[in-house]
């Protein structure tokens, strides 16, 4: 509402920074490529995150992963050795 920054040429040298900062959990609950085409088109200029996206990320590294189905049971999953997040 700063009748100052109205001014096209001032407005032009306004520089901002976009700060996008989320949980680890919205990346287990399919959010990854919507956070990855933000950063890739430019959209925003800081990352903030807890170190729980990095941990799925090189968990992944080591073993394959499989697309479930959270109506399965965890009880039976486990009960297979089968480990899920989300």
């Amino acid at each position: 509402d700063d009748d100052a920054l109205k001014d096209p040429e001032i407005r032009k040298n306004v520089r901002t920074r976009i700060f996008l900062a989320y949980t680890s959990n919205q990346i287990s609950c399919g959010q990854r490529e919507v956070i990855r085409f933000l950063a890739q088109n430019k959209m925003i200029d800081v990352i903030v995150t807890t170190a729980g996206g990095i941990e799925e990320d090189i968990i992944k590294c080591f073993e394959h992963t499989y697309m479930g189905d959270f109506q399965l049971s965890g009880k039976a999953l486990r009960k297979k050795g089968i480990n899920r997040i989300g």
